[in-house]
């Protein structure tokens, strides 16, 4: 698969879970079942939000599952970067795709949510503890 300037891959092994992405209909789905999450559940997870787009961070048991969302890890390589689980970019190793998106990214800090298939990168530098009243917030369409 090839996205931007970048060729993808599958990765084998997969990355372990840390984070959950989506956008458009597949982040209201997300924030929806967030929102019937048991609370001791929701409480361990943080998340930022776009207009469109919705990014949820923490341990793989507490992700939830939905179809449509990208699930993104860590690669040791890349430390600064939360990628996609399934695949991996085709460059010599991936802190290349690392400096060539902080350069690009001046203004984004660290770690950067890489979604190839929408071709988008979420900063996760000001992830917040997710309470349900924000998560409804988003979905009402209101400033948080």
């Amino acid at each position: 698969m090839k996205t931007g300037f970048v060729t993808w891959t599958d990765r084998e092994p997969p990355l372990e879970p840390c984070a959950v992405a989506a956008t458009g209909e597949a982040a209201r789905r997300l924030a929806q079942r967030l929102l019937e999450l048991d609370r001791a559940v929701s409480s361990r997870l943080y998340g930022v939000a776009g207009q469109t787009s919705l990014l949820v961070l923490g341990a793989e048991a507490n992700l939830p599952w939905v179809d449509g969302v990208s699930y993104l890890g860590r690669d040791l390589a890349a430390p600064e970067l939360l990628l996609p689980t399934h695949i991996e970019p085709l460059v010599p190793t991936a802190n290349l795709l690392e400096r060539a998106l902080r350069q690009r990214f001046t203004k984004y800090a660290p770690p950067l949510a890489v979604l190839p298939a929408t071709m988008t990168i979420i900063s996760c530098h000001g992830a917040l503890q997710l309470l349900p009243e924000f998560i409804q917030a988003w979905l009402n369409g209101d400033k948080i």
